[in-house]
């Protein structure tokens, strides 16, 4: 709630209001700002690495401009409502568990 209220006094050009998909995204952010994805980290440092190398020993050209990486589509369409069903219990899982809830894991 309070990531949202301090966006909102900070968003000068109205671009929060009434846009429930920025509210969602900035809203998981917060929720799930501490949390470290396995299996995103492999893939963006798969690619940072890859490109470094190619940088580095000029036979293929690196990835000249932009890299846009969207994993909305993975995040719950809501918060989990129950603050305990994100709380940590100290096992390997508790950054999944952050960002998509303890059913979502248990289902995993």
């Amino acid at each position: 709630q309070q990531v949202l209220e301090i966006a909102n006094s900070l968003d000068s050009g109205k671009v929060l209001d009434d846009n429930k998909v920025a509210t969602r995204i900035l809203s998981h952010l917060a929720s799930g700002s501490r949390a470290v994805l396995s299996p995103m980290c492999a893939t963006l440092g798969g690619m940072i690495g890859q490109e470094v190398l190619k940088a580095c020993s000029g036979k293929f050209t690196p990835i000249q401009g932009f890299f846009y990486f969207d994993a909305d589509e993975t995040l719950p369409d809501t918060l989990v409502a129950d603050a305990s069903l994100l709380a940590p219990s100290n096992s390997r899982y508790d950054s999944q568990v952050a960002v998509f809830g303890k059913d979502m894991q248990e289902k995993l």
